[in-house]
């Protein structure tokens, strides 16, 4: 069913690998471009 809704970032919305907003403006999008590492510096100098 076509209707206008709001986007919010906990409802992502868009067919299966079809164009549109999809995950792209949910926080499953922000999946993709973040990753947890570790980094550790020596700061001495």
């Amino acid at each position: 069913i076509n209707t206008h809704i709001p986007i919010v970032a906990e409802m992502p919305h868009g067919g299966f690998k079809h164009s549109g907003y999809g995950k792209d403006l949910s926080m499953y999008g922000l999946e993709d471009y973040t990753r947890v590492k570790h980094v550790m510096s020596n700061i001495d100098a």
